[in-house]
């Protein structure tokens, strides 16, 4: 018997999306802890002093991309739950057809 490909749904679609976008919020605040350290480092060495400025506007950025990623992360898990919830009623809606 031949393996089927399984088509997947909206929703599967929206929620492989949704762990890629999580994955990649993990990695920023990781990146974000390592920053705040080396500009702890930069600030605290005077031959690297001059950098400071340079790593402060890196941490800043990686923040505000966090920030865009969590925003994105919220609102796509409001329509994933939505998509579950109409989902989830349809199938209800089924079972008390069949």
């Amino acid at each position: 018997m031949a393996d089927q490909e399984h088509e997947k749904t909206p929703l599967e679609l929206m929620q492989d999306t949704l762990a890629q976008l999580k994955e990649m919020a993990h990695y920023a605040q990781g990146n974000i802890e390592k920053l705040a350290t080396l500009w702890l480092t930069v600030s605290e060495s005077k031959s690297q002093k001059k950098y400071e400025d340079g790593v402060d506007e890196v941490l800043k950025q990686q923040n505000r991309f966090q920030e865009a990623v969590a925003a994105l992360i919220e609102e796509y898990e409001r329509d994933a739950a939505q998509l579950k919830a109409e989902a989830d009623k349809a199938a209800a809606d089924a079972a008390g057809e069949a």
